[in-house]
């Protein structure tokens, strides 16, 4: 759910893309550099629209949207396809760098490319009170069947989006309510399970996301309508949605199990429901690789149609990822996805991909550097994976090594001593060049955790799925959490680099996630942990390491106690040998198709957004920032993560009719060294939109606060704070107040 794609609206767009092998483009004069599809002459400017939705029991509201098509189409009376995009990310000052490298493209080749401000956002009426609520999904459906009507239309639409609008695209899919026009879905970087597979709970334990997102979103809802599009309207809208404003945090961190709250949309378990083919697609650096899998096992058990891809990128399309290789997904997924599925034509078979192509990258020294394409292989998996699948079991030893046979049974004790990784401060990589935020050398953060090291390998070992680690354990606190580490040593540097890791909640060591249940302390069970799906070549010479933890700054929230866990080796009394279970893969026949048909080194091609939404000014540069740094915390020694969105100050032309942009995010995780009740995470945002020859000027500033405390009764409790204040005038020094809002309570810990 990437705010941080919007905040970088003004950024620069650095590219080392390959010509396309199909469709126009026009040539740079330096064409490693770019080459862009060539659109413009067709496709003009997107017009606006506007979609009525009613809810029970409430007056109808107005969604504000626009579309790109081919206006020679259109000229011609000729009814095309449409594809539609819901998200609250403001499809004009938001989204439309990222929509302009698409969606003209699919408009050139005669579909009708919708994109709608979900209520309470952007140029939308409403109030949007959470992700995915039913009003939502409503929406999405009756917008759906209204596009579906459009004069332009054929009756046939696509639904698909990247992050929330993947989300909700699946959802949309599974609903029985779904409308008859749907005819097929994209899911990008998304999630059929939000509770265990998205930006709140891993394996139960909470991740700071459940932070910070809510705080994005606090931010990125408080900004107003553009008056360019909704008239004298804007203040009155703005005002509505300001007073009725929440922070999600409270239902977010109030549901610490996965209860009705998360399982009522999620459609893993669930694929039955799904009524229309899905393409699903992520990478190895974001958070949403699980889904692709789970997606696609689940819908080809059932015999429906579903094809995937996994690439080496974070948060991004594949078209535009890093770390690459970039593959030329906008012209495939034109002939191979929705030319089949919404125009009825057959895709020429030589050129069709397997089911499920996945990237392999080769073991390498760790690099926080998104920028360069990874070294590896693409092969060829589908939904019958899991039937391939060649064990390789590494049991934990003493002396920290991991051999082939279990040793005679030997207790270890954690440290107690919290693990602050500095190399690693999300949970995912946001798929930019320039970023840097993929996981550093773990080697430090390995020798303050439990680590256990394989002999280094006789033979290449390439594995893909989800590897499997059995543990016998016991806990000194009733609530505690692990982080577990999948990473290979470089024979050379001896740094690790991470390749997979997961986070698990203790109480929830039976696997029922809604079900969690406190650890009796000092009391030995075995439990199985699934790491995150992954795909990797473990080269020959490099050692495979498993390193596990109770503390992980600042990705993994901390236990309000420091915990310690006894790890037992070897079969002992009532449990099993601590291992990890790898799932490897064998060579297929398969994998040469794969080969030939997705490149080594990038060759990604999209439209050039400046047609669209050329820059007039710049005012200050986008730039990020992220850095962890000793802090003294109330006379004591502490730690203090910093992060600036800053997407800079920038004049946009075309649709947006020369408005000012300039905004800027922090976040922030602070903790004494020692006291993980300390912990703390607080944000900030300031958003400015201006058009000073209109009169038009509008800021709005937000801040949060989550900590906890222990409580009267020896319990522990999350409080929360989160502030917004909006602001009208002419100018910086003419500011006026207009709107203010305050919200904060308190949330039982019960697992967390």
């Amino acid at each position: 759910m990437s705010r941080r794609d919007a905040l970088k609206l003004g950024a620069a767009f650095p590219l080392a893309l390959a010509l396309p092998s199909l469709g126009p483009f026009t040539e740079d004069a330096n064409a490693e550099e770019h080459a862009f599809l060539k659109v413009r002459d067709k496709v003009p400017d997107p017009e606006n629209v506007f979609f009525e939705v009613t809810f029970p029991n409430k007056a109808p509201i107005r969604l504000a949207g626009h579309f790109w098509y081919n206006a020679e189409t259109a000229k011609a009376g000729i009814k095309c396809p449409a594809i539609v995009e819901f998200n609250p990310y403001r499809r004009r000052d938001g989204t439309m760098i990222g929509d302009a490298k698409m969606y003209p493209w699919f408009a050139y080749n005669d579909y009708l490319c919708f994109r709608v401000d979900l209520p309470g956002s952007g140029d939308s009426e409403g109030v949007l009170t959470d992700e995915y609520s039913e009003e939502e999904l409503l929406a999405c459906v009756q917008v759906i069947n209204q596009v579906a009507g459009h004069p332009a239309c054929d009756g046939n639409v696509g639904m698909m989006g990247k992050s929330w609008s993947a989300i909700n695209s699946l959802m949309v899919a599974a609903r029985k309510d779904r409308p008859p026009a749907l005819k097929a879905v994209i899911v990008c970087d998304g999630s059929d399970d939000r509770y265990n597979d998205d930006v709140h709970y891993m394996g139960g334990a909470m991740m700071f996301d459940n932070i910070s997102w809510p705080s994005s979103m606090w931010g990125w809802l408080a900004q107003p309508p553009d008056p360019a599009v909704v008239g004298e309207a804007w203040k009155e809208m703005w005002k509505e949605r300001i007073d009725n404003a929440d922070f999600w945090f409270k239902q977010w961190a109030g549901h610490q199990a996965r209860d009705d709250y998360w399982s009522a949309t999620a459609v893993r378990g669930h694929y039955g429901d799904v009524g229309v083919p899905v393409f699903i697609t992520s990478g190895w650096q974001d958070g949403y690789k699980n889904p692709v899998e789970h997606v696609v096992t689940g819908l080809t058990a059932l015999g429906k149609p579903v094809a995937g891809l996994i690439g080496a990128w974070g948060h991004k399309y594949p078209f535009n990822g890093y770390p690459g290789p970039r593959v030329d997904w906008l012209n495939y997924i034109l002939v191979y996805w929705w030319d089949r599925w919404l125009k009825g034509r057959t895709p020429p078979p030589e050129g069709q991909w397997p089911q499920l192509p996945v990237w392999l990258g080769a073991s390498k020294e760790p690099d926080k550097s998104t920028c360069d394409d990874e070294v590896g292989k693409w092969v060829a998996e589908d939904g019958f994976w899991q039937q391939r699948v060649r064990e390789t079991v590494l049991y934990l030893r003493p002396n920290k090594r991991m051999g082939k046979k279990p040793s005679s049974h030997v207790t270890l004790l954690s440290s107690g001593k919290p693990v602050l990784d500095s190399e690693m401060l999300e949970t995912s990589s946001w798929g930019e060049c320039g970023n840097d935020d993929l996981p550093g050398n773990q080697a430090s953060f390995d020798r303050a955790s439990l680590y256990f090291d394989s002999d280094p390998l006789r033979e290449d070992l390439d594995v893909f799925g989800a590897p499997v680690v059995t543990l016998t354990l016991s806990a000194d606190r009733p609530i505690a959490a692990l982080a577990l580490r999948l990473n290979e040593v470089s024979p050379r540097t001896g740094a690790s680099h991470l390749v997979c890791y997961r986070f698990c909640n203790l109480a929830d060591r039976s696997g029922d996630l809604a079900s969690p249940e406190r650890v009796v302390p000092g009391e030995p069970f075995t439990f199985r942990v699934t790491l995150n799906l992954m795909g990797h070549s473990f080269k020959k010479g490099w050692r495979i390491r498993l390193a596990l933890s109770p503390s992980f700054y600042p990705t993994l929230w901390e236990s309000p106690e420091a915990a310690t866990v006894t790890l037992h080796t070897g079969e002992s009394e009532g449990g099993a040998a601590s291992a990890i279970t790898l799932p490897g893969r064998g060579v297929r026949e398969e994998d040469k198709k794969a080969e030939a048909l997705l490149p080594k080194k990038s060759a990604g091609v999209y439209v050039n957004p400046d047609d669209y939404l050329p820059i007039l000014a710049e005012a200050r540069p986008a730039e990020t920032t992220r850095k962890a740094s000793p802090e003294t915390i109330n006379g004591k020694p502490g730690i203090l993560t910093r992060k600036v969105f800053d997407g800079g100050k920038y004049q946009y032309g075309g649709p947006l009719q020369g408005l000012w942009v300039d905004q800027v995010a922090e976040e922030n995780f602070e903790m004494v060294i020692g006291e993980p009740l300390s912990l703390k995470g607080f944000t900030s945002s300031t958003a400015i939109f201006e058009r000073p020859d209109q009169g038009f000027r509008a800021r709005s500033e937000t801040t949060t606060d989550v900590w906890s405390e222990e409580n009267d009764t020896g319990g522990y409790v999350f409080r929360y704070r989160a502030t917004i204040k909006a602001f009208i005038g002419q100018g910086p020094t003419e500011d006026q107040p207009f709107r203010t809002k305050t919200v904060e309570g308190v949330i039982a810990r019960s697992w967390i």
